[in-house]
């Protein structure tokens, strides 16, 4: 067992990799008592459509990720969750685009029966031909009721609109096609190839001994055996640099019109690292614009040129792309064009010294505020594993990003390919 210590953060965690390729985390809290515990794999939304070494294509329908998290929690015994509950534990899971997680919480003293539980419940898919055929109609439903919402579906709408093949233009849970279509075999071949321990992660934040924690997970992992793997990663379409839509307007029940100026970018061929500290960059130099930082924010404000609900998000994915400004108003042409002249002015200008100062110590408090949640401790240390950078890695980019690095990092963007999406009242499109 490796054991790690950061020297600036007074923080230290374990590492050690079991025969069968399982990889553990185990972040040493001995002062606190709350404990997380997330196992997980990086299997995602994004990932349903595959590929081996030898170039065989392993093809699954979209959504079948957020599917198996769903039978996972199925138990002969009766439902998981109650049995956390009975241990004291507080349990949890969701599918992300690039990742699937089950966790756990708990302030109980005994660790290893819920761990065993955790483990154990995530490593042994159970599932029948009609509880599978149940589970559609749940997830079906829960599909429906997504698209009912204002905010979530124009986030959709928005990647729907930006990519032409891109598994981002799939809503994270598919849809009714790609859901009926999900049969037991096909959950069970997808689960071997992306549940095998050598796939996952498993990460204890807490003050248990790290030695005991191992000597319980091997424990565990002795009594089991598991087939060779295949090799497998994201099989992606070649995805064309042009925006499906330039301009999209969904009809929905809302009282103010609700929209989307976004970007795509072409990914970065670039390291993981390189690629995390591009974003961070980029992200402080939007966070110095668009907040109260600048002493024009107030002014768009007063103006109502943006209101409270506006925001932004920059992502740099391994294999996309893409900056996406939001705001409700009545005048979509309007906002675009004030997110356009913005744009401008950002290339224009450098990032000032004193506000990124500001900036770097607000995401340094950010993160020790991190280190006093286990959930949060966990989980990030999931996202980065996955990733290929540490979460002290990008701490230290952070704190030595310069002026000159953020004004190169945006200066790279080519802002040519643009799709706005309005969520406009339904009353609207009856009037037209």
């Amino acid at each position: 067992m490796k054991k790690i210590v950061n020297a600036q953060f007074d923080e230290t965690w374990y590492t050690h990799t079991l025969d069968n390729g399982l990889n553990l985390i185990f972040w040493h809290k001995p002062d606190f008592v709350s404990t997380a515990v997330v196992f997980a794999t990086p299997y995602g939304a994004l990932d349903y459509r595959q590929i081996d070494k030898e170039g065989n294509h392993l093809d699954f329908p979209s959504g079948i990720a957020h599917f198996l998290e769903h039978k996972l929690f199925e138990s002969d015994e009766g439902d998981v969750m109650d049995d956390f509950s009975r241990m004291g534990a507080n349990v949890n899971a969701f599918t992300s685009y690039n990742e699937t997680c089950y966790y756990f919480t708990t302030s109980h003293g005994d660790l290893k029966e819920p761990l065993n539980l955790l483990i154990d419940f995530v490593q042994d898919l159970r599932i029948t031909e009609e509880s599978v055929e149940k589970e559609k109609g749940i997830i079906n439903q829960e599909l429906k009721m997504y698209l009912q919402m204002p905010d979530s579906r124009l986030i959709f709408e928005t990647f729907k609109a930006l990519y032409h093949k891109h598994p981002l233009n799939r809503d994270i849970g598919g849809d009714e096609k790609s859901v009926n279509a999900t049969t037991r075999q096909l959950l069970e071949d997808c689960y071997k190839l992306n549940y095998h321990p050598s796939r996952m992660t498993l990460i204890v934040a807490g003050p248990q001994k790290p030695q005991t924690l191992l000597e319980w997970i091997e424990e565990n992992q002795k009594a089991k055996s598991f087939e060779p793997v295949k090799d497998v990663g994201r099989y992606l379409e070649e995805e064309p640099e042009t925006v499906v839509s330039s301009h999209t307007v969904i009809p929905m029940d809302v009282a103010v019109r609700k929209v989307s100026v976004a970007y795509k970018f072409a990914p970065l061929k670039t390291s993981a690292k390189e690629r995390v500290r591009q974003e961070w960059a980029i992200r402080c130099l939007l966070e110095s614009h668009f907040s109260s930082l600048n002493p024009d924010y107030q002014n768009w404000l007063d103006n109502e040129i943006i209101n409270d609900y506006f925001g932004y998000e920059i992502d740099l994915g391994k294999d996309y792309a893409m900056m996406m400004f939001y705001n409700e108003t009545e005048d979509a042409a309007a906002f675009t064009q004030f997110i356009e002249e913005q744009l401008k002015v950002l290339k224009s200008r450098a990032v000032d010294y004193q506000q990124l100062q500001l900036l770097k110590r607000r995401y340094f408090g950010e993160a020790m505020r991190t280190f006093n949640n286990m959930e949060d401790i966990a989980v990030a240390m999931i996202r980065n594993q996955f990733n290929g950078v540490s979460f002290f890695d990008t701490l230290e980019m952070i704190d030595q990003l310069d002026q000159q690095q953020v004004q190169e990092a945006f200066g790279a963007l080519r802002f040519d390919q643009r799709s706005v999406v309005e969520i406009s009242p339904a009353e609207d499109q009856t009037q037209a």
